[in-house]
């Protein structure tokens, strides 16, 4: 993010006639962050190797934070009118530090109180409490109201599956995505309804010497990318032997993927959109037009030049499926499956299920591990097992619940010892959701 900032940075002085360095690295900063959801989204079904898979999520949720809280710094250097270097290091300093302190405070509050929220409704209401809380905290404390917020939400997520229950998680993923979606439509339709002020405002500019300045900085955010994702890559391995025992040799391939999946969006969007008008001097902010139109040229350029090239890329380079993911799944499966069925056993022996619904709790988790195991061996896709249609009794509704809780547990110990990835428990965490939810047990 650093690189790329800097790099555009240079190309915006170098090419636009009076601008100064601090809002070539604004705009630097704006352009920088990639787009995680629009990466995964087009790169689904191609199946990844899980390395690329995870860069391209772990580096927008690091680059999202450095880049606004650069964007933040630049813009308080040009409102101001200029800045001091000392002051400036140590502001920047306390942005960083200070806006991880305050979402971890805050993070780590709502853990500890969680217990006391019984309400699925206002568990839920909690998530949004704290994102709004830490970002408006920090900002009152003129730290990075982004990293407090990104903080907090790594604080809260590590223990979520033992916090939420099945309710709250699956209200809370319907609301969170609808407000996602939400967040993004209008985001994209107020820089549709800004362009044509954008452009009004550059009537002063001729079109080609505009649609010049987009298209170099568009270029110019490509290449860069690959000029420091191959270094990035290999450089530490040269230097570190750790790493070298620690991480088996990158394929070239996977990261040329890397470096081609560096789609710009709606993160770039709002921070254009968010420019103030003015300076605290009261003058117009300098180049604020330039900045949406250059911005929107990025995003769309990026879309369509490699979003719609990526999946031919990932054809032409031959780049192998990885089936580790499913792979995982299935041992994940396989594994929490034995543990409930060895429970079942316990509850055998001591009486606590018989009858039918021991021989219909059976059947639901030996045939599947049947199958499951036999899938394992010939790598092939992944199918959910069928829930029951019914629960016979009440007795057995509390069954269901109990092993319900134990199959929960064993995919949370699994995540805890590293055997899985956020992305298997979420997808296993789903199928037991939907099946708790269906349980009503009464105590």
């Amino acid at each position: 993010m650093t690189v790329t900032s800097t790099f555009v940075a240079f190309l915006c002085v170098y090419l636009i006639p009076g601008m100064n360095w601090a809002t070539g690295f604004l705009i630097g900063a704006i352009v920088s962050p990639p787009d995680a959801a629009a990466a995964t989204s087009i790169t689904r079904g191609l199946k990844l190797p899980k390395r690329v898979v995870q860069i391209l999520e772990g580096e927008s949720l690091v680059n999202d934070a450095s880049g606004l809280t650069l964007y933040r710094f630049a813009v308080m250097a040009i409102a101001a009118g200029g800045f001091v270097w000392s002051q400036a290091i140590v502001s920047f300093a306390w942005i960083v530090v200070g806006g991880v302190l305050v979402g971890s405070a805050l993070g780590y509050a709502l853990v500890k109180g969680f217990r006391f929220l019984r309400d699925p409704e206002i568990e839920v209401l909690s998530t949004f409490l704290v994102s709004y809380l830490s970002y408006f905290l920090a900002e009152e404390m003129h730290a990075s109201g982004v990293l407090a917020t990104v903080a907090s939400g790594l604080i809260l997520g590590w223990p979520a599956p033992e916090l939420f229950n099945a309710t709250s998680r699956i209200r809370g993923f319907a609301v969170w995505q609808t407000v996602v979606l939400f967040i993004n439509a209008m985001i994209f339709l107020l820089i549709g309804l800004q362009i044509p002020v954008a452009l009004e405002g550059l009537g002063g500019y001729p079109a080609g010497l505009l649609s010049w300045w987009c298209a170099m900085i568009l270029i110019g955010v490509i290449a860069i990318r690959f000029v420091w994702v191959f270094p990035a890559t290999y450089l530490p391995r040269m230097l570190s032997r750790r790493i070298r025992k620690a991480e088996p040799h990158p394929d070239w391939r996977s990261v040329s993927v890397v470096a081609w999946t560096g789609l710009r969006g709606v993160v770039s969007l709002a921070a254009a959109l968010a420019l103030p008008l003015e300076t605290e001097r009261g003058l117009p902010f300098p180049y604020r037009n330039l900045i949406l139109l250059i911005t929107f040229a990025v995003i769309v350029g990026t879309l369509l030049i490699q979003g719609l090239s990526l999946r031919l890329v990932v054809r032409w380079l031959g780049l192998p499926q990885d089936r580790s993911s499913e792979e995982e799944v299935l041992n994940a499966r396989i594994h929490t499956t034995e543990i409930v069925l060895q429970h079942v056993v316990e509850m055998q022996e001591n009486g606590q299920c018989t009858g039918s619904a021991l021989h219909r709790v059976r059947r639901f988790y030996e045939d599947p591990l049947t199958d499951l195991k036999a899938r394992l061996e010939v790598e092939t896709g992944i199918d959910t097992p069928e829930s029951p249609r019914d629960f016979q009794s009440l007795a057995e509704q509390k069954i269901w619940w109990k092993l319900a809780q134990v199959e929960r547990a064993a995919i949370v110990e699994l995540r805890k010892q590293h055997k899985i990835g956020d992305e298997v428990l979420h997808e296993m965490e789903r199928d037991i959701d939907l099946l708790e939810a269906r349980i009503t047990p009464k105590h």
